[in-house]
Parts: C-alpha cells; sequence; structure tokens
C-alpha cells in the first residue's frame, strides 16, 4: 500500500484538495498497480515554512491567492 504525505499550506480549497489527491493516487496507480494509496495532507501555517532562511508566509498568500481559494 503506498503512502504518501503531502506538505502544504492551509487555506486550500476542498475541492482543489480534492483534485489533486485524485491525480496523485491515479499517478501512483497507473505506476505501481498496488492500489489502496494512502495521501496524508499535513497543512503548516505560512509563518511556520522557511525557504533559504526567509519565512514563506507572503508566497504561500500570494500562491493561494493566485489558485482563487
Amino acid at each position: 500500500m503506498p503512502v504518501v504525505f503531502i506538505e502544504a499550506p492551509p487555506g486550500v480549497h476542498t475541492d482543489l484538495k480534492k483534485k489533486m489527491v485524485e491525480k496523485i493516487t491515479s499517478a501512483i496507480d497507473e505506476a505501481y498497480h498496488i492500489g489502496d494509496t494512502l495521501v496524508f495532507l499535513r497543512e503548516d501555517a505560512p509563518d511556520n515554512v522557511a525557504m533559504d532562511g526567509n519565512l514563506q508566509s507572503a508566497k504561500f498568500l500570494e500562491a493561494l491567492e493566485q489558485m482563487g481559494s
């Protein structure tokens, strides 16, 4: 049974999460033909995420706005 963990910012609309996990599950099933894929979404507040020493809150909020959530 494949297990996938996705780290993502909170605030993404449920419909977009559903679409994402469906596509990820389909890709894994196509590649491995195992089935019963588990997907866990871990939502971290943007001010708890940093890249290259910089907090990412502004980038996350901008990305969420672009997704229309």
